[in-house]
């Protein structure tokens, strides 16, 4: 368990991702942070298992694994990128909903949770279009297209982890958080317009808004992880607030 007034920071990865960006954040965490990683099905360990079906589903699953944490009542932020997003802003809205405090949000790449899109059907996507819309967006090199075990091993968590952020919307149960609400924006993003975030006004009287320059994952020309570099100074406000 953490020591006191520590802030545990739990992640979730995009669609199909694992956990090495989170990994990479250990070096650079500011002092009283810790990192908590939930591995979901389909990646990493649990390479096999089959995905959820849903953003509730990653939720429940979530707080079961942070039950003892909850329940010690540790201090808790929660941070995503693109379908993690998602899951980051369940995850702290049911926690307050349940009268637990949630110390912030911090949502990448992710239209605003009340603001659907325009349906794409990732569910149902044939393989070469999946793969061709994931290089478009950066989430995938071109030349994996042939790559028979990849499409056998990954594609299925990929297009069902797709399908579960594209259908998500904010259950009516959920009302505003009462947490602060930092969410990033790549100005080059071609999957997630500028427009679709700003409802996240409506998440949260406490939001704070960045636009980056990057696209959908939010890295920089030589791969510098612009997304840490601007999540880090936000960190260091919420830790600070004990």
């Amino acid at each position: 368990m953490s020591a006191p007034n520590t802030l545990t920071l739990v992640c979730f990865p995009h669609a199909g991702g694992g956990l090495g960006r989170f990994r990479s954040w250990r070096e650079e965490l500011p002092d009283g942070v810790e990192l908590v990683l939930p591995t979901l099905p389909g990646r990493e360990g649990r390479l096999f298992d089959e995905p959820f079906p849903d953003v509730a589903a990653v939720s429940e699953y979530a707080l079961r694994s942070l039950s003892e944490r909850i329940a010690a009542g540790e201090r808790l932020a929660f941070a995503g990128i693109s379908y993690g997003a998602l899951v980051a802003y369940d995850v702290a809205a049911r926690l307050e909903a349940a009268g637990k405090p949630v110390e912030a949000v911090f949502a990448a790449s992710q239209r605003a949770p009340s603001t659907p899109l325009p349906a794409i059907n990732w569910r149902s996507m044939a393989d070469a279009e999946l793969l061709t819309e994931l290089a478009g967006i950066g989430g995938l090199s071109p030349d994996l297209e042939g790559e028979e075990e990849f499409l056998e091993l990954f594609l299925p968590t990929i297009r069902a982890e797709l399908h579960a952020s594209e259908s998500y919307l904010r259950p009516e149960s959920h009302e505003r958080l009462r947490c602060p609400v930092f969410v990033y924006h790549g100005a080059a993003d071609s999957a997630i317009p500028a427009a679709s975030t700003l409802a996240w006004h409506d998440e949260s009287d406490r939001l704070t808004s960045r636009s980056l320059p990057a696209a959908h994952f939010l890295t920089g020309p030589h791969e510098e992880d612009l997304w840490w570099q601007a999540l880090r100074q936000d960190l260091a406000q919420v830790t600070t607030a004990v």
